[in-house]
């Protein structure tokens, strides 16, 4: 289902205004492609050192440049998982710098990012016959490679979504995984 929604989105981005019936484009019209772009949006991801299970939150990014480009992104997201003892939550703070490779195609921005930074994770385990409570931070080094579209809707504003693997560093172990965002942009 999500795939074929990143293909109508892409599709629609590519069609020509004219061929769309728009004319002029009106307030679609797409008004910026300056070499700065915010965004930010709902994030999806496995949990980084929790086991299998649906991590989910927020995410916002900055981009600059053209062709290639530079970016910082910051997104937290949390995760629950219960067993009949225990109920455990953690939380992942991703922190990335990286670069970027884009090309412009009508209305759309598609390209591919790759970040790295620490990942910091917070654990808190609940015993669940008592008041037991462990809580446990740690930082581990970690990257992302996303592929990503972005397509202008109207004005500046923008319809994102990207998605990739991941992977993180946990006891000298490496964990893959994988990260995505739905969201919008601004691109002054």
């Amino acid at each position: 289902m999500m795939r074929r929604l990143a293909i109508a989105v892409l599709l629609v981005g590519l069609m020509p205004a004219e061929s769309r019936g728009d004319g002029s484009g009106g307030d679609l019209r797409v008004r910026s492609s300056g070499p700065l772009t915010v965004d930010g949006g709902l994030v999806f991801a496995l949990p980084t050192a929790l086991g299998p299970g649906l991590s989910t939150g927020f995410g916002i990014g900055v981009t600059r440049g053209r062709v290639l480009a530079w970016e910082a992104r910051a997104s937290w997201s949390t995760a629950t998982e219960s067993s009949v003892a225990w109920t455990v939550t953690q939380s992942d703070l991703r922190l990335r710098v990286g670069g970027v490779i884009q090309h412009t195609l009508g209305r759309a921005r598609v390209g591919l990012r790759l970040g790295v930074g620490p990942t910091i994770v917070h654990e808190t385990r609940l015993r669940n016959s008592s008041t037991l409570e462990t809580s446990a931070f740690s930082t581990l080094p970690a990257g992302e490679v996303e592929a990503f579209v972005a397509v202008h809707v109207f004005g500046p504003w923008l319809f994102n979504m990207a998605g990739g693997p991941s992977a993180a560093v946990d006891s000298g172990n490496l964990r893959g995984g994988w990260v995505s965002l739905i969201g919008v942009g601004w691109q002054p």
